[in-house]
């Protein structure tokens, strides 16, 4: 008996607990597509409970993890990863939300997580039913999909990349550098003051007409 009312009192608290957060909202910003081959290729429906967050390497785990368990509206149980790559120059991992959020409570809580010192940029995430890396091996029994900082762009002419310095300039993203061995991609990052995310910027960069092809830099995480 005391242990169901144990169970029913935690589950009060819960319930009690997400009440009394205040989720604001602010417009939707989710894209569910990009440009491949000149059409628009769909991502998939917007996750409603995960997102991404990316913090600088010269942060510790433990620093992260703090700051994770000081934001209300994270589910502390959820058991994530920290993740790093040789190379990038960022730790990553997934969160997630205390409660299902609809995709302008989700906007809101990116851009709250955008103050904050430690946090170098935050996505959405997609719901998918694919768990395998790109040689086909599981990675995990449930995953979702999103993109880093990072996205690329094809230009017309490696001679001459006036128009990708003017775009660059005018959506304050960075250039990171051209392809060694196909001399017409160049890797761009955008970052907390760009024009939008990397998603948005791969599309507006394509939309401009100037370039021949641009492309997020989609990653998959799994979260079980």
């Amino acid at each position: 008996m005391k242990y169901l009312i144990y169970i029913g009192l935690a589950s009060i608290l819960l319930i009690s607990c997400e009440d009394n957060l205040q989720f604001e909202k602010m417009p939707c910003t989710y894209l569910d597509y990009y440009y491949y081959r000149d059409e628009p290729y769909y991502l998939g429906e917007m996750s409603d409970e995960y997102i991404l967050i990316a913090c600088d390497q010269s942060n510790n785990d433990s620093s992260i993890r703090d700051f994770i368990k000081s934001i209300d509206f994270f589910d502390h149980s959820f058991n994530y990863e920290i993740n790093e790559i040789t190379n990038y120059p960022y730790k990553y991992l997934i969160a997630k939300l205390i409660k299902k959020c609809t995709c302008e409570e989700i906007a809101w809580i990116l851009d709250s997580l955008k103050q904050a010192p430690i946090v170098v940029y935050t996505h959405y995430t997609t719901k998918t039913n694919d768990c395998s890396n790109l040689i086909w091996e599981p990675i995990g029994k449930l995953c979702v999909n999103t993109y880093s900082n990072i996205f690329y762009v094809r230009v017309k002419d490696a001679g001459n990349i006036s128009d990708l310095n003017n775009i660059i300039s005018e959506t304050n993203t960075t250039l990171i550098e051209q392809d060694r061995f196909m001399s017409n991609w160049f890797s761009l990052s955008a970052i907390k003051n760009s024009k939008g995310d990397a998603l948005h910027m791969a599309n507006y960069f394509y939309e401009t007409g100037l370039f021949d092809a641009c492309e997020p830099d989609i990653i998959k995480i799994a979260i079980e």
